[in-house]
């Protein structure tokens, strides 16, 4: 859960320090309270989606679990991908991105979403 702004830095923090240590390129990002959305450009070798994405899991676990005095894992359930070879394709999930806080009515405007953010 993230639901505490730090919790939130937390993660960003630990998603950052490990993407530099591949060759995947994070494009966009929403970190809401219970889940959050990455858009993750591959390099050579997509595989390594995977191996990335349970680093980053288990490390926010372990740092979240001493932080809030629990155990086991931060997030319910496996990580969900989709492997996007059309631009409208990315298109779409950069919007439904950008928009799932104002779904859930937090702003108006999904740029405006301070755990939201969009890389050029």
């Amino acid at each position: 859960m993230l639901k505490y702004a730090e919790d939130k830095m937390l993660f960003i923090n630990i998603l950052y320090k490990n993407i530099k240590r591949t060759d995947l390129y994070l494009s966009a990002y929403c970190i809401m309270d219970n889940h959050f959305h990455l858009l993750i450009k591959t390099g050579e070798n997509p595989n390594i989606v995977s191996k990335f994405m349970q680093r980053i899991g288990t490390a926010f676990a372990i740092e979240i679990n001493k932080r809030h005095k629990r155990n086991g894992h931060a997030f319910q359930g496996p990580y969900k991908a989709n492997l996007l070879k059309y631009k409208k394709d990315i298109k779409y999930v950069l919007a439904y991105i950008k928009n799932n806080p104002v779904k859930k009515g937090l702003v108006k405007k999904g740029k405006d979403y301070p755990w939201y953010k969009l890389h050029g």
